[in-house]
């Protein structure tokens, strides 16, 4: 499917604009074909844990990549993926595995008028930065003896040994800085999972659903643009005067209606600025598991702070989505306006300007557009988006500009419904179980035992130092690209507009 961003101005329904976030929303998913089959997009319905998921156990994944054969629908929405899960590798404590693992298997199409279809589903990928999708698709968990936290705990165990009697208050320390990370595998309800499916060949040859054209009036038309044109393009630090997000949604409902969306899609908010949820996050990151309510930086539009920050993540902190929102003055059609900055964080880096941690921003900005998009339409809560484009490129309006951002320059304007009965809520999710703190207490000494005797040696912490610099070496070069991919963007939209 090929969009002529510079151009694309239609109003689109519910079921179209699924369509147009599912092909944007991941750079998997670009392509409607695969060597295997047709790449899709759906969210987990059945909560998973390595705790308690035993083979055989049946689950089951919303599909929310609508697919067209010859311009008609194929599936519907309420469309499930159904299996069970082929195979878990627990830690439990730790005596057999370092690592937890699932092999999950769907091989069941259900539509909602009762159809039952055989396909082929291949695991490829989760959106998450914590456990990684090999080539088979088997999941693989972390192991809880890598992370920052359990490194610092060996040194200080280290350090005590030379002096028993100051173990027991360096270990109190330990524990009360860092927790033990948790090596097993948890993915909630509504874990975004993709898929390579192969369908039966009745279905035909399988594409994204085209993009119908809504009819607008000149005048809705106009008044969207009226709105759009005087937004500012950037938000800014309010510490230092530099471009921060760029402003790239725009939501119309009340205030409820934007409350109701985003609890329904999953998003959650943000707890204030502290000296206290900056050692959170730091624990986090050490840790590596999620902080889902984690601070955020204040940024400013118009000289004002947000009225709402929402984000999503899952188990981690170093990936998450997350926007901002301001009210707007005036209204669009009679109803309330508010204007969104949405980024998505690939990673946690440590920086000078400002000094801490903070986070890597995906380049292509409108990617995380599409996904905010995607997100509210996937629960029925928005009744119709336009693609605006703004009236001059981002680059060509004299004001600063962010190094590394590539964006086509549209807002979507997104049209909300009251929410009162979602399609899909993501909101209210139950904590998945986890083990007493009996067993998780012998689970990290049996891990510890083993770390220390298989890793705590020359050999292998010279390959461990050599594998290290590589990786910084080729994230370092991953970003250079990124930007120069940014700028060869930028100059093509240029060039398509003169």
């Amino acid at each position: 499917m090929s969009i002529n961003h510079a151009s694309f101005h239609a109003r689109l329904t519910r079921r179209s604009v699924a369509a147009l976030a599912c092909a944007c929303l991941c750079g998997s998913l670009t392509a409607a074909e695969s060597p295997r089959g047709t790449v899709i997009e759906a969210r987990l319905l059945t909560p998973i844990s390595t705790y308690r998921a035993k083979p055989g156990m049946e689950i089951a994944a919303a599909v929310a990549t609508p697919l067209c054969a010859g311009g008609a629908s194929v599936l519907p929405e309420g469309t499930e993926l159904r299996g069970v899960v082929k195979r878990v590798r627990k830690v439990g404590l730790g005596l057999v595995y370092e690592s937890a693992g699932l092999k999950l298997e769907f091989t069941q199409l259900d539509f909602p008028d009762g159809r039952k279809y055989t396909v082929l589903a291949h695991l490829t990928g989760i959106d998450n930065a914590r456990e990684r999708v090999d080539r088979k698709g088997n999941i693989h968990g972390i192991r809880a003896t890598a992370t920052l936290s359990n490194r610092f705990g060996e040194r200080i165990i280290f350090a005590a040994l030379g002096h028993p009697a100051s173990m027991i208050p360096l270990f109190i320390l330990e524990s009360s800085m860092f927790h033990f990370p948790d090596p097993e595998i948890q993915f909630r309800r509504g874990t975004e999972i993709q898929f390579d499916v192969e369908f039966p060949e009745e279905f035909g040859a399988l594409t994204p659903c085209p993009l119908p054209e809504v009819e607008t009036s000149p005048e809705e038309w106009a008044a969207m643009q009226g709105v759009v044109d005087p937004l500012p393009y950037w938000t800014y630090s309010k510490r230092q005067r530099q471009p921060m997000d760029l402003v790239n949604l725009l939501f119309v409902g009340s205030q409820q209606e934007v409350d109701r969306a985003f609890a329904a899609a999953g998003w959650i908010g943000s707890r204030a600025n502290s000296m206290r949820a900056g050692v959170a996050a730091i624990r986090a990151i050490a840790e590596e598991r999620g902080f889902p309510d984690a601070p955020m930086r204040s940024l400013l539009l118009d000289g004002r702070e947000p009225d709402f920050r929402l984000q999503k993540s899952l188990d981690t902190f170093e990936k998450r989505d997350h926007l901002r929102i301001w009210k707007r003055d005036g209204e669009l059609d009679g109803r309330p306006m508010w204007a969104s900055a949405a980024t998505r964080d690939l990673g946690t880096t440590f920086g000078m300007h400002p000094f801490g941690f903070t986070h890597e921003v995906q380049s292509d900005v409108d990617l995380e557009r599409d996904k905010v998009v995607h997100d509210l339409v996937f629960t029925g809560c928005v009744d119709s988006v336009a693609y605006v484009q703004r009236p001059e490129g981002v680059r060509e309006t004299g004001q600063d500009y962010r190094k590394g951002v590539s964006t086509d320059a549209r807002v979507a304007v997104v049209t909300l419904n009251g929410c009162t009965q979602p399609l899909e809520d993501f909101g209210t999710v139950e904590p998945l179980p986890k083990p007493s703190k009996v067993v998780r207490l012998i689970r990290r000494v049996t891990l510890t035992a083993r770390n220390h005797l298989i890793r705590d040696n020359l050999v292998y912490r010279t390959a461990d130092a050599i594998r290290l610099s590589y990786l910084a070496l080729r994230r370092l070069d991953q970003q250079a690209k990124q930007e120069g991919r940014a700028q060869q963007l930028e100059a093509a939209i240029a060039e398509d507009r003169r």
